[in-house]
């Protein structure tokens, strides 16, 4: 009866072990470059060619927000290393970034003007 019992809790144990190992797409860091949109204290966002994802907001904040590069009110161009929750559009989590020249968002066709 013990060996039954072993057998029965070894695929259980495989299966929960794999998927903690899994990669995870959404939570996968990823660069995102485009508009960041300083319009804080209630907004802070990000348009890239995806759309536009909210970095902060009034009643919330991606995790890691020290590493937001220091941004002045209104359009800054610039590339941010992040994970995202494509389905609200949200940035959850920062991992670094840096600005980048005005005229490299200008000049980007995939962005909005």
């Amino acid at each position: 009866m013990k060996s039954r019992r072993f057998a029965l809790d070894v695929p259980f144990v495989t299966i929960l072990l794999v998927a903690l190992y899994l990669p995870r797409p959404v939570l996968a860091a990823q660069t995102r470059c485009g508009w960041i949109e300083n319009d804080m204290p209630s907004s802070l966002t990000l348009s890239d060619r995806e759309g536009t994802w909210t970095i902060a907001s009034i009643d919330t904040q991606a995790s890691g927000f020290d590493h937001m590069p220091d941004t002045d009110k209104g359009d800054s161009c610039g590339c941010l290393s992040v994970e995202t929750d494509k389905t609200s559009m949200t940035i959850t989590k920062l991992l670094g970034g840096r600005l980048k020249p005005v005229s490299a968002c200008q000049q980007d066709r995939s962005l909005k003007q």
